[in-house]
């Protein structure tokens, strides 16, 4: 399978995407421009963009990742932890179905893909606000049939788990300091983030070993120079204004 990319336009409702915080002016035109700009980084690293088309009855869509984990030859369904974003789950289910085994996860559970990532043959599933124990325990027979691994993680003061952890490579990741128990990371090299740009660094290994990084966080971009990563700085502003980041507009697997 050739590597594939998966994303989902910027709706024009997308002002009125979920926000944890205080929430920020959108400008969703300029969310376009960055999103094109992000699609094109994808293509450039060798994926074949495909698009499964916005709607604006779901604000949040742009945020595909959310809504399905590939674990190897099968593609995990989830229920998202917000019941607004439910509605999204169709339309990537049959993009993926056409390519995978596909597994609902079902009710009471509830998971996000942005609380999933993995790191050589391990997957960590974080505990937060949009994924709850049974949402990883449903995972987790997922996980063990490809043969891999699973860490629950719990998450505090985030929404996701890659809200504050991201992996830059199979050993490496960037934490935000006091958003988890760092003992489930045990085995992985940590770098941190610099206090001063808390929650405003995201990044997105691609294939090659180059990092996409956000513009917004310089001082933690050194570190991630200093450990001896390509880096190519990218603006997002108006995602993460949406609580979004690098990961999460995309749905990445063939690689």
């Amino acid at each position: 399978m050739s590597a594939t990319a998966l994303v989902r336009g910027v709706p024009n409702t997308f002002d009125r995407a979920l926000v944890s915080g205080p929430r920020r002016a959108i400008n969703v035109p300029l969310a376009r421009v960055q999103h094109h700009t992000y699609q094109r980084h994808l293509a450039s690293a060798g994926y074949s963009v495909e698009q499964v088309p916005s709607s604006d009855d779901y604000p949040d869509c742009v945020f595909i990742e959310d809504v399905a984990v590939v674990i190897g030859s099968t593609a995990v369904i989830t229920r998202p932890g917000a019941p607004s974003r439910r509605g999204e789950v169709p339309a990537v289910a049959g993009a993926l179905g056409t390519r995978f085994d596909l597994f609902h996860i079902e009710e009471p559970a509830t998971l996000d893909g942005g609380d999933v990532f993995v790191a050589n043959d391990t997957v960590y599933a974080g505990v937060s606000s949009r994924t709850n124990r049974s949402g990883v325990e449903q995972l987790r027979s997922v996980v063990f049939e490809q043969g891999l691994d699973l860490v629950p993680v719990e998450v505090r003061d985030v929404l996701h788990l890659k809200s504050a952890v991201l992996p830059i490579d199979d050993e490496t990741v960037v934490v935000t300091p006091n958003t988890v128990d760092e003992t489930s990371l045990e085995g992985l090299h940590v770098l941190y983030e610099d206090e001063s740009e808390r929650h405003g660094f995201s990044a997105l290994p691609l294939p090659g070993g180059s990092v996409l990084v956000t513009a917004s966080a310089p001082r933690t971009t050194d570190r991630v120079l200093a450990a001896g990563f390509d880096v190519t700085p990218l603006d997002v502003s108006q995602i993460l204004a949406a609580d979004g980041g690098l990961t999460c507009m995309s749905i990445l697997f063939g690689q």
